[in-house]
């Protein structure tokens, strides 16, 4: 059973290597990104690790400690593009509140 526990938190933490790397690669080029598939398989570890004997669990700290450096900068990411996102929206609500009231075009 433990070589069945072990074999899924490595598979799990593969998966979610893969779609941190893939999801930050998304908000870089200013994408849509979607969470459910992270959030499923970050799930899948922690009830994996959790489940699994103390001296397995302990073997994985180190991974898991890298899962959430990846996931802290993946939070950094989504930060700056909404922050970038909502500096654009206010640049164009202004722009426009500016036009809308332009004498010029009276």
């Amino acid at each position: 059973m433990s070589i069945a526990i072990e074999d899924t938190i490595r598979q799990e933490l593969e998966k979610a290597a893969s779609l941190i790397t893939g999801a930050r690669r998304l908000v870089a080029e200013g994408r849509h990104v979607n969470l459910n598939a992270m959030e499923e398989r970050v799930r899948a570890i922690t009830e994996s690790v959790q489940a699994a004997p103390e001296d397995i669990a302990l073997r994985y700290k180190e991974h898991l400690e890298a899962l959430l450096e990846a996931l802290d900068a993946l939070e950094n990411d989504l930060t700056a593009h909404h922050e970038t996102l909502e500096s654009g929206m206010k640049t164009i609500r202004q722009r426009e509140a500016m036009s809308a009231y332009d004498p010029k075009k009276k």
